[in-house]
């Protein structure tokens, strides 16, 4: 029969223990890796000033998902809203791409894109003044 000496004995535990703490390690590894990817933080509207005579700028291109923020300018004398004039065919809810009042300072309006395509915009208070387009991409 073999004699271990009591600290051969406790080496050995100690190693057991080491071999089950990397087992379990290394299976909540493998769990993280199988696990979906995170969201993409959702990235800051592109802002548009709405000022006297013209939108600022007059051209965007967006991805699918990215939002513009329209903001009235301090300076304004004028009321205006922002109305979309065509977008999409296949676009849903068109009334929502379009502010129901008009406002002359202190307004913003926030809008997601989420259906590729052109957007044309106007004021409709001064349309052959004011205009601008979007393009969204895939």
């Amino acid at each position: 029969m073999l004699s271990r000496a009591p600290g051969a004995a406790h080496a050995a535990k100690l190693i057991a223990v080491a071999m089950v703490a990397v087992l379990a390690l290394s299976g909540a590894a493998a769990t993280a890796a199988e696990a979906p990817p995170a969201k993409k933080p959702k990235s800051k509207p592109k802002e548009v000033s709405v000022a006297d005579f013209y939108f600022g700028p007059e051209k965007l291109t967006l991805k699918e998902g990215q939002s513009v923020n329209w903001v009235w300018a301090e300076s304004n004398t004028y009321p205006h809203d922002v109305h979309l004039k065509s977008g999409p065919k296949n676009l849903k809810q068109k009334k929502t791409y379009s502010t129901r009042t008009t406002a002359v300072t202190d307004a913003e309006f926030e809008k997601t894109f989420t259906t590729p395509g052109t957007y044309k915009f106007i004021c409709t208070i001064h349309p052959t003044q004011m205009h601008m387009t979007i393009v969204v991409k895939k």
